[in-house]
C-alpha cells in the first residue's frame, strides 16, 4: 500500500544484531504459505523459499539461529518433495510446518487432515509440527479443541519418529504391545497417549469378562492364544 518494503526485511541486519546480542532464535515467516491445496508448491512459495535461504545464510553469518516456517495446505504426494527442497535451499535449517493439511474439505476435522500431512512431513525431514485444532477455519478453539489438536500432532510426530528410526521411539509401542499381550488394562491406560479417553471408552462399554473388551469378548485373540501357549484346550463356547 505504501510502496515500501517489509520493515523486518528492510532492517534485517539490524534485527540480526539485536537477536545475536540477546540470543534470540528467529522464525522466518511463510508469508506465501499456500492457503489451499491448489496453491501448494506454486512459484510464490518456491520463490519465497529462495529468499528464506538467503536470509538464513545472512543470519548464520551473524551467529543467529533460524527456524523456517513451512506450508499449511499441500496434497499428500507433494509433501516429501517440498521438505527436501526446503532442506536444500535453506541448507538444512529446521523446518516447521502447519500440518500440512492434505485436503480442504474437512472443517471440524482439520486436526486429522493436519496429522496425516504432519506425519509425512516429519518422516521426510520436518523438524517441528505446529498443531491444528478441529476448530481451524471455523472459530477460535476451546480447551477441548486444543487438547484434540495437540494429541493428533503428537501422534503424527511419534509415527514419524518410528518411521525415521529415532532411537527409543519404538520403546513406547513395545511396552503397549506387551501390556496388550498380558491383557494388563491398567498399564495400557497408563501408556496411552490420552489415558483419560482410553479409560472413558472402556468404562462406557463394560465387557462381560473383565480380561477382554466388548469388541471381541471371548473371541479375544490375545486371551485365547495366551491360554493355548500355556497348554490349555480352548473352547470359547465353554465360558
Amino acid at each position: 500500500m505504501t510502496g515500501e518494503e517489509n520493515p523486518f526485511y528492510e532492517h534485517y541486519d539490524r534485527i540480526l544484531e539485536i537477536c545475536q546480542k540477546h540470543d534470540v532464535t528467529l522464525s522466518l515467516g511463510d508469508a506465501c504459505r499456500p492457503g489451499c491445496i491448489e496453491d501448494a508448491s506454486d512459484i510464490s512459495q518456491v520463490e519465497e523459499l529462495v529468499t528464506l535461504g538467503e536470509l538464513t545464510r545472512r543470519a548464520w553469518e551473524k551467529n543467529v539461529q533460524i527456524i523456517i516456517e513451512g506450508p499449511g495446505h499441500m496434497p499428500l504426494d507433494q509433501i516429501a518433495a517440498n521438505m527436501k527442497i526446503q532442506q536444500t535451499i535453506c541448507k538444512g535449517a529446521p523446518f516447521y510446518v502447519l500440518g500440512p493439511l492434505v485436503t480442504d474439505i474437512a472443517p471440524g476435522y482439520d486436526h486429522i487432515t493436519a496429522a496425516i500431512g504432519g506425519a509425512v512431513a516429519a518422516a521426510a525431514g520436518a523438524a517441528f509440527l505446529c498443531y491444528v485444532t478441529p476448530a481451524e477455519h471455523l472459530r477460535l478453539p476451546d480447551e477441548a479443541d486444543v487438547k484434540e489438536g495437540i494429541i493428533a500432532a503428537r501422534i503424527a510426530a511419534h509415527a514419524a519418529d518410528i518411521a525415521k528410526g529415532i532411537r527409543g521411539a519404538k520403546d513406547w509401542d513395545h511396552k503397549m504391545s506387551d501390556a496388550r499381550k498380558r491383557l494388563d488394562w491398567e498399564t495400557m491406560f497408563q501408556l496411552a497417549i490420552d489415558p483419560e479417553k482410553a479409560r472413558r471408552y472402556r468404562a462406557s462399554s463394560k465387557p462381560e469378562k473383565e480380561d477382554t473388551c466388548s469388541m471381541c469378548g471371548n473371541f479375544c485373540a490375545m486371551k485365547n492364544m495366551n491360554r493355548i501357549l500355556e497348554g490349555e484346550i480352548v473352547d470359547i463356547f465353554d465360558e
